[in-house]
């Protein structure tokens, strides 16, 4: 397992990483995007595995063409949306890193480090999520992602990604990475 850096401040540390599973994949920031919007055979492949799930319930009605569109719509927009905190430099409320990314479960109210995290899609029926460990208010470490369709984590992918989270959680604690700070040193 590797962190990647993503959108970062050299000198605070403040931004995005992410994990690189293995060398020869890449980062899962650059993963999901490629999947999200550059793979359409497997957006088409993945609603029709999952059209049950996409048919029923909150998304009732929607085809699986107009999911794939509204996928890659959703991640072109969360990822512009991610990458403008760069020109923003990290100081921009509207749109920091902590109003983007949550707590996982949304019992949780207080923010602490290491804390697994989810961001969601800008539209109102909105499916993506990318998972990340939080170490601080800016500070987020990618570890995966998926299309949510139902409404708890039971379904198979979505097990895969919260196994994700805990495994890099895991890592950074081996490593005694646990605080914005300890990422300012970091080589990466």
């Amino acid at each position: 397992m590797k962190l990647v850096r993503i959108i970062a401040d050299e000198v605070t540390g403040e931004g995005l990483y992410a994990v690189r599973f293995s060398e020869k994949s890449g980062d899962e920031f650059e993963r999901l995007f490629d999947l999200w919007i550059g793979d359409m055979s497997e957006l088409y492949r993945f609603f029709q595995d999952h059209r049950k799930d996409l048919q029923r319930g909150y998304y009732k009605g929607i085809s699986i063409e107009q999911a794939v569109k509204a996928t890659r719509n959703e991640a072109k927009n969360l990822r512009k949306t991610l990458l403008d905190l760069v020109n923003s430099g990290f100081s921009d409320q509207q749109i920091a890193l902590q109003t983007i990314f949550q707590p996982l479960n949304n019992n949780e109210y207080h923010l602490r480090p290491l804390q697994k995290s989810k961001a969601r899609g800008n539209r109102e029926k909105r499916w993506l999520r990318i998972y990340a460990i939080r170490f601080a208010a800016n500070c987020f470490v990618v570890t995966g992602g998926a299309i949510k369709l139902t409404l708890n984590m039971e379904a198979p992918h979505l097990q895969e990604e919260l196994q994700k989270l805990e495994r890099t959680r895991q890592f950074l604690e081996s490593h005694h990475l646990r605080e914005q700070t300890d990422f300012e040193y970091l080589e990466i």
